[in-house]
């Protein structure tokens, strides 16, 4: 199959996470990246020592080598397996860029289930069906 493929965990009860998986996926023209939805990661998760804490505050990646990046960090690692992304993940080894990306992250991330929410989401997969 695909032997050097990253592995991508993202929280699949939120449609904003959802929708932005499936953008990557049609991008992701050479099948780079193994998208897993956090509902079946959990083996993956304790094989690399992620916490379902840190898994509820950011996306992690996981280089084929092993090496674990999360949130605008980890966009920065797969970003350049995906032609259409790789000038911005290049950018964002400038000064101060991934700071700037990790707080534009941080803030979308503490609020996606309000993004969600606001997409008027369909699914039962999605915040508003989604105890708090």
């Amino acid at each position: 199959m695909h032997p050097t493929r990253g592995k991508l965990i993202f929280d699949d009860k939120c449609e904003f996470c959802i929708r932005s998986i499936r953008l990557l996926q049609k991008l992701d023209w050479f099948s780079a990246i193994e998208f897993i939805p956090l509902g079946k990661a959990a083996q993956l998760m304790s094989k690399y020592s992620i916490t379902a804490e840190a898994m509820q505050a950011k996306m992690h990646h996981i280089a084929p080598s092993g090496h674990v990046t999360a949130g605008a960090e980890a966009f920065r690692k797969f970003g350049k397996k995906i032609p259409l992304l790789f000038v911005a993940a290049i950018i964002l080894h400038l000064p101060l860029a991934l700071r700037l990306a990790s707080f534009i992250y941080m803030k979308i991330a503490m609020n996606r289930y309000a993004i969600s929410r606001l997409m008027k989401c369909s699914s039962n997969n999605c915040s508003i069906h989604r105890d708090h």
